[in-house]
């Protein structure tokens, strides 16, 4: 039996299809396909059937998910411990960041580090999710939250305010009834002014695009808002509290000289980027 296997197993039960997995194990819908099938040979009985909704875990699937479970923890356990103990500033670390806090606030930090690291490898993986730490998703993550998980450590960067942002242009015509972009985030979907839903926008970049062309007004954190130069803030309106910027890493992973020097270089840069996360940049 293989680990490989059992991985595969379980993160196709985490991301419902064959494709997610393979996506998210970084290999090919065939080999995820391939090692389930080859899985349920060495057991000797199918771990899925057909259900209303695809397939659905058998008896013997739902028997040995915990078991799994326990492996992928020793597993990463052990790999965590290798890492920790790499005391080389030469070899990967990998940061995980959301895309708009990269290419509106990190990216020249993430640039610096880099000069002043040349050996280190950045992987850099661009994600809205909060990467599993634990599973070594990611070695740091940098994320918008109020609840950071237990098991990690970090600290706090900066709040991160909310704030209705609109085109120049759109308030030169601007329309009797307002018109909102909503975002999919619930402090940013229901409109702050009489005004009706002409979009619903996924993420920061399309619902800002969508403000950005005049399409309407529209409630984005002030990192995205007040950095981009086609939007300003809705006359009469101040930020609003929201989430928090934190950085994080695994406790077991805080020995490793490539994370301990990624976090101090952002920790070191915190001035520079905390005005433009809350928002007082521009204030």
């Amino acid at each position: 039996m293989h680990w490989d296997h059992l991985r595969a197993f379980l993160t196709f039960i985490r991301e419902g299809s064959v494709r997610r997995a393979a996506r998210t194990l970084n290999t090919t819908h065939s080999t995820v396909a391939r090692q389930l099938k080859a899985l349920e040979a060495d057991l000797g009985g199918p771990l899925f059937e057909p259900g209303p909704e695809g397939r659905t875990l058998t008896a013997l699937g739902h028997r040995i998910v915990p078991m799994a479970e326990r492996m992928e923890a020793d597993a990463a356990a052990i790999s965590r411990a290798a890492f920790a103990e790499d005391t080389s500033l030469a070899g990967p670390v990998c940061l995980s960041v959301t895309e708009g806090l990269y290419l509106n606030v990190f990216a020249p930090v993430i640039d610096d580090f880099l000069r002043h690291f040349p050996m280190i490898t950045l992987e850099l993986v661009m994600s809205d999710a909060l990467s599993s730490l634990s599973r070594r998703e990611a070695d740091v993550v940098i994320r918008i939250t109020n609840t950071p998980p237990d098991s990690a450590i970090g600290r706090k960067l900066a709040a991160s305010p909310i704030c209705p942002y609109v085109a120049p242009k759109y308030l030169v015509e601007r329309p009797r009834l307002d018109r909102w972009i909503a975002l999919d985030y619930e402090p940013a979907r229901a409109p702050v002014l009489p005004a009706r839903v002409v979009a619903t926008a996924s993420s920061l970049q399309s619902a800002a695009h969508l403000i950005r062309a005049g399409q309407g007004i529209g409630i984005l954190p002030c990192f995205q808002g007040d950095t981009d130069p086609g939007l300003i803030r809705l006359p009469g309106h101040s930020p609003l509290p929201d989430m928090d910027i934190w950085i994080l890493t695994h406790t077991d992973l805080k020995t490793n000289a490539r994370v301990r020097a990624l976090l101090d270089h952002i920790y070191n840069a915190v001035p520079e980027f905390a005005p433009i996360i809350s928002g007082t940049e521009i204030a």
